[in-house]
């Protein structure tokens, strides 16, 4: 799972900040160590220079006055030792300077030649580092080493008190940054969720509304520019496509009016062979499935203009299931199915022809799912300020995760809808349209191999909430009881 991009930012720049962090630290600390390295083997130097004038003139009284005068002004633990040629000890001063030689025999020989000689070295007891400095010394024609030392526990302390502060600063650091990167990571993005929600939002009975666009000039402006246009040539093609539809849909009314027409009187009233009046029969029916599509397909057009038009009356809602049952049973009863209905209570305020329409899509729809010898129930009832109806089937049920989208148009379930039942996918849709305009809902229940029940609630009719007229999409429709 990635994370946000806001956590992606803050994270990518917390982590380079931490390595700036640790290379300064380490910079810093090379540096100043390398720094009062320098400094303490320009004091060995001086100090030396000093010793050895001081030894050349007097020997080893020289060797010890001068040397007791200039330690004292070395740092830390500082000493001085002659050396022998053989790397024997001759001499040394200081009580902190190792009592063994701090250079080799090679290393006094190399100093006794006129080489001066700086490195680290340790001492034998406790491996205390220092800084030595090495340059060979003569006295009345003997030549000696000259060590002067310095400890760099001193050095050692400074370092390690640098980097114990930056390991503990660091940590403070990071964290206080990384707050700080996520708020303005959060700033700067945060055009970017206002797109999004926006986005979000925009369904395609919504696609005039646009994402804001900052009132900036960078990625994020451009991108909700882009976004916006992109929404402009998906709403000028779903409204080509809606006219598209409503122009196709009138157009196609009068033919099969005609066609119908034509097929009942030739069925009426021509002497018409068997074989013939099966076909006959069969093509009414198809032009019938036809006109069905054309007025479902016609009525969502209406919807999606808005201009779906409702003369609401108060009626029962069981003399429209009683209307439609008498209407469907011919055609259940060729399917083997029964539809039953029950409840006679429930009056509401609506367009009845539409919830007629919305009825008989429901019943057609459970006909033709349930299985020969199932049953359609239809139940009618009444909850407080609503009339409710429900029907049921036998049929093979709904997967759960399809219930959401069994509403939406051209949407079909494979287990549950087929091709072959004559279904455009058109008629769930159309219910939902029509009951939201009349502001109820409509919704399916339904559980795999045990049938589907689909539920309406519709406003519930009488005087208190039902006058002479009714406003419908900004018009007032005159309405009679």
């Amino acid at each position: 799972m990635r994370l946000p991009i806001q956590l992606r930012l803050t994270a990518w720049y917390v982590g380079l900040l931490a390595l700036v962090i640790v290379a300064l630290g380490a910079f810093v600390a090379v540096r100043l160590r390398a720094d009062l390295t320098a400094d303490t083997d320009h004091s060995l130097r001086s100090s030396a220079a000093q010793i050895r004038s001081s030894y050349e003139r007097a020997g080893t009284a020289g060797f010890t006055a001068r040397s007791a005068t200039v330690l004292r002004v070395l740092p830390g633990d500082s000493g001085a030792q002659l050396v022998t040629a053989d790397g024997a000890l001759a001499r040394v001063l200081g009580p902190d300077v190792p009592r063994s030689a701090l250079i080799t025999a090679a290393e006094a020989r190399a100093a006794m030649a006129g080489r001066e000689l700086l490195k680290t070295a340790h001492g034998r007891s406790d491996n205390e580092p220092f800084r030595v400095f090495a340059t060979g010394v003569g006295h009345d024609g003997e030549r000696s080493a000259l060590v002067v030392a310095s400890s760099l526990e001193g050095v050692d302390s400074a370092v390690h008190r640098v980097i114990v502060l930056l390991l503990l600063a660091g940590p403070v650091v990071l964290l206080i940054a990384g707050l700080g990167g996520r708020l303005i990571a959060r700033r700067a993005l945060s055009p970017v969720a206002r797109v999004t929600e926006q986005a979000e939002r925009i369904e395609l009975d919504r696609l005039d509304e646009r994402v804001p666009v900052p009132p900036t000039s960078d990625e994020i402006a451009r991108l909700a520019v882009t976004l916006n246009r992109m929404l402009e040539r998906l709403d000028r093609g779903v409204q080509e496509k809606r006219q598209l539809v409503a122009d196709a849909s009138h157009e196609l009314r009068t033919p099969l009016a005609v066609m119908r027409s034509e097929l009942d009187v030739a069925l009426a009233y021509g002497a018409l062979e068997p074989e013939a009046a099966r076909v006959l029969a069969s093509a009414r029916e198809e032009v019938e499935r036809m006109t069905w599509t054309v007025d479902n397909l016609l009525t969502l057009a209406t919807v999606d203009e808005g201009h779906l038009e409702l003369l609401k009356r108060d009626f029962p809602l069981r003399r429209v299931v009683d209307d439609v049952v008498a209407e469907l049973a011919p055609v259940a009863a060729d399917r083997g199915v029964t539809v039953s209905a029950e409840g006679d209570r429930g009056v509401v305020a609506a367009d009845r022809d539409r919830i007629r329409q919305v009825l008989a899509n429901l019943v057609d729809n459970a006909v033709k799912h349930s299985p020969e010898g199932g049953e359609v129930r239809i139940a009618v009832w009444e909850e407080p300020g609503e009339a409710r109806l429900s029907v049921a089937d036998d049929g093979p049920g709904i997967p759960e995760a399809a219930l959401p989208y069994v509403f939406d148009r051209f949407y079909r379930v494979d287990a549950a809808r087929k091709h072959d039942d004559g279904g455009s996918g058109l008629g769930l849709a159309i219910c939902r349209e029509i009951v939201a305009a009349h502001g109820g809902s409509v919704w399916a229940e339904s559980q795999p191999g045990r049938g589907s029940t689909f539920h309406v609630s519709l406003p519930a009719g009488g005087p208190k909430s039902f006058s002479d007229s009714s406003q419908v999409d900004g018009r007032t429709v005159a309405a009679s009881n």
